[in-house]
């Protein structure tokens, strides 16, 4: 691979504020090969996006002020024009979305709302290829197909809205590639979706990579998507690149203690589950200033005494095609988790939580003045479940199948069709106005975005004592205040910070205000409304030691819900499958991460990457194909079928019901159910 498609060499970005500079990027330099997979990973404001923006100049400017060079050379012509030379700006706009394309991480916003989405991806084809209408359309017809929409003559003239994230991402994708580029950057463009549309949306991304030797840069925080897929590696901190080699090397010997930490944060499916995740203790520096010597050195477990004194740390080789900053040779890569472990829980045959044949239909209404009910949004479907004290169930599902609604009809914020919700043996559904004030003491939400969840015109303290004022729960002003302290200190905030607002902290430190919050007025039982997914993977770490350790602490019982089954796993006591509104498969998380039956269930624990490349290589991976159906429309019988591998005719006649195969182990598919008792019989013979 002598050829480079781009040549970046010590690229710099500041963005000169009026008071003010911010070094964004400082002096990195990377190169990207055709046919080659490149993953550009670390935490939330290292760089990673702004990097890549300022190499297509997409940063406003000013404030941004950018040095260095970024060279194109293409894969089939030797060009060598530096993108960053401001008079190339007319070369620039030719190659910028031509032979450089870049998928967004949200397509709703990236999309123009009103304009076809047909007539969006023909406008730069038309613009880069010279094509005219006609062609210009008929090539984007083809590119909807190789994208899989369905329909794609007919959903050529449809608006974005009228499409599913996934979708929506598939046609950012096909925008991309209309013009045959010669690198993508795909910009955290998986986040936003569910892990089965991740796993084929990157799957997609790869075929394009093998071939049209296309080359890819993947831009993410998730460490298991790059070792599924990266050939390559490099990992920022502070704006600088810190590591960076093949991701063989990268995983199973990092060699800078930034990487191993992040490794050591991460939860996977093959864990073991009784121990504690290790995060990066602290924060990244304010990049106010410009990084002198280690950027890391505040948060590292394992400097050494010279890394005080030096004044630079440049990369170096560790050996073949394999760099990092760190100075110490000695690194511990075997630390992969805390010595502590979690005491065995000992739960007690005491139900807590008990619903029964819950189900929540919405009207879909239609009209201006005299609306009218059209049909139905079948949101949950005759779902029951069983929390004891202590427990924490882990409610799991992409998106749209049910999770929140079930949440927020355990919360009274919406009202079920039928069915019951006993809570302590007493039925929420029943409760007046005034028995559901009283009850929301004892159960608690937290929500899932931590800054949209607070006010932003309170202060930290006011946000935290706010369910004391309203539950009456102090006496006084001094025991208010005695309180709130005490809260901070539970979820391990400094109490300096009472006086601050919510725009002021980091994600983590939001993100424990709303634990203390949903603490402050004594609950038994939270409802955790993927209360991680925002969030850094040491960020994250750190929120899910937290609850751990306020669930023994304190006896609380959690509702986890998430859509990444690693996280699920490495928290939950029991999990719960959901798909359209009903509970497919439920059992202790051992039984349904280990031996799961329904097919959903295994294509949902084969789309969550693990993050060891040579892991990767032997799983057999279970894709699910297409999308989730609408809840407006279920299919018929098992609402599963249309996308299940192992569909039999009979699987669309009628519903199947969940049913006890083993000891806690509950299963809604007679067809792997058969399957499963075949191989067991075949095995004992």
């Amino acid at each position: 691979m002598d050829k480079t498609v781009l040549d970046v060499k010590n690229l710099r970005t500041e963005f000169r504020m009026r008071r003010y500079t911010v070094y964004a990027v400082n002096g990195i330099s990377y190169d990207i090969h055709p046919g080659e997979i490149v993953g550009v990973v670390g935490e939330s404001g290292c760089g990673k996006s702004v990097s890549q923006m300022s190499t297509l100049r997409l940063v406003p400017s000013p404030p941004a002020h950018i040095e260095g060079k970024a060279v194109y050379e293409g894969k089939a012509v030797y060009e060598g024009k530096d993108l960053l030379e401001p008079s190339n700006g007319e070369y620039l706009r030719s190659v910028r979305g031509g032979k450089i394309a870049m998928i967004f991480q949200e397509p709703m916003t990236s999309l123009n709302p009103v304009m076809k989405v047909g007539e969006q991806i023909s406008e730069a084809i038309r613009l880069h290829m010279k094509l005219g209408a006609s062609e210009a359309r008929a090539r984007t017809i083809e590119l909807m197909k190789k994208v899989r929409i369905p329909d794609a003559e007919e959903r050529y003239d449809s608006y974005p809205h009228e499409f599913s994230g996934g979708m929506c991402q598939r046609l950012m994708i096909a925008m991309a590639m209309s013009c045959d580029p010669d690198l993508l950057i795909a910009d955290e463009s998986t986040t936003a979706l569910d892990v089965t549309i991740q796993a084929q949306i990157l799957e997609m991304l790869r075929d394009v990579v093998r071939e049209t030797q296309t080359a890819l840069l993947i831009v993410t925080h998730n460490l298991g998507i790059v070792a599924r897929y990266a050939d390559k590696i490099y990992v920022m901190y502070a704006g600088g690149i810190v590591e960076y080699g093949r991701a063989s090397d990268i995983f199973t010997a990092p060699s800078h203690a930034y990487t191993i930490g992040l490794l050591n944060s991460v939860p996977r499916l093959d864990d073991d589950k009784d121990r504690m995740l290790m995060p990066i203790e602290g924060f990244p520096p304010n990049l106010q200033s410009r990084p002198t010597g280690c950027a890391f050195i505040a948060r590292c477990a394992q400097k050494l005494p010279e890394c005080e004194s030096r004044p630079e740390f440049p990369l170096r080789k560790v050996w073949e095609e394999h760099y990092s900053s760190c100075i110490n040779d000695r690194l511990d890569r075997s630390l992969r988790k805390s010595d502590t472990l979690f005491e065995a829980k000992k739960l007690p045959d005491e139900t807590l939580l008990e619903i029964s044949g819950l189900s929540k239909e919405f009207p879909i209404k239609k009209g201006i003045l005299f609306k009218k009910t059209v049909g139905n949004v079948h949101a949950l479907n005759d779902v029951s479940l069983r929390i004891r004290r202590g427990e924490t169930l882990g409610l799991v599902g992409e998106s749209g199948c049910g999770k929140t609604t079930l949440a927020r009809s355990i919360l009274g914020l919406v009202s079920p069709t039928c069915g019951e919700i006993l809570y302590q043996g007493t039925d929420l559904t029943k409760l007046d106005k005034k028995k559901t004030r009283e009850m929301r003491r004892e159960i608690q939400l937290i929500f899932q975005d931590p800054f949209a969840s607070l006010d932003p015109r309170m202060s930290i303290g006011g946000i935290i004592g706010e369910p004391l004022v309203v539950h009456k729960l102090t006496s006084g002003k001094t025991e208010y205040l005695k309180r709130v302290e005490e809260l901070f200190v539970m979820v391990g905030l400094d109490p300096s910070l009472r006086d601050r607002s919510p725009h002021e902290l980091s994600g983590g430190q939001r993100q424990r205000v709303g634990i203390a919050r949903a603490l402050a007025s004594e609950p038994s039982f939270l409802v955790c409304d993927e209360p991680v997914s925002a969030l850094d993977v040491s960020v994250q770490a750190q929120i899910l030691n937290l609850l751990e350790r306020l669930q023994r602490e304190l006896g609380l019982t959690y509702l986890f819900i998430a859509h990444d089954l690693s996280v699920v796993r490495h928290i939950s006591d029991t999990i719960a499958v959901m798909y359209l509104g009903r509970i497919v498969e439920q059992g202790d998380w051992k039984t349904l991460c280990e031996k799961p039956v329904h097919p959903y269930t295994r294509a949902l624990l084969s789309a969550v990457p693990i993050p060891d490349p040579e892991v990767e290589r032997t799983r057999n991976i279970e894709a699910v194909k297409g999308d989730v159906p609408s809840v407006s429309r279920l299919p018929s019988g098992c609402s599963f079928h249309p996308r299940c591998p192992y569909a039999e005719a009979g699987c669309a006649a009628a519903v199947p019901e969940l049913r006890e195969i083993e000891p806690g182990h509950y299963v809604a598919c007679p067809v792997a159910e058969a399957a499963r008792a075949a191989n067991t019989a075949s095995g004992s013979s």
